[in-house]
């Protein structure tokens, strides 16, 4: 993958993050700013893996745009199944636990 494709890439997995913060921000699920930062940063993460997928089973240049952008708009899953499976976990990294370990509710 050249230069040209991995910053098509890179910016088809932003697209794809910013219309998953959107649809967050559409659907009211976002708690706060932290929360959103938090779901950006993870989608934008979410391109690290795309790459990889996309230059071990050598994609056209076409169908690695279309991979980075479904990963950039399905990266966010990993938050919201943390916070369905392991809520503390979640909530102790946007900083919403209590000092007694308790969660606010």
């Amino acid at each position: 993958m050249n230069n040209n494709d991995l910053l098509g890439l890179v910016l088809s997995g932003f697209i794809g993050a910013l219309t998953n913060l959107f649809h967050a921000l559409y659907r009211n699920t976002v708690r706060d700013g932290r929360h959103l930062l938090i779901r950006f940063v993870i989608s934008m993460l979410a391109i690290c893996p795309a790459y990889l997928f996309c230059e071990y089973m050598n994609f056209k240049r076409d169908v690695a745009f279309i991979i980075g952008y479904v990963f950039g708009t399905l990266g966010d899953r990993v938050i919201n199944e943390l916070y369905r499976k392991e809520r503390r976990f979640y909530d102790f990294f946007i900083g919403s636990i209590e000092k007694t370990g308790k969660n606010q509710d």
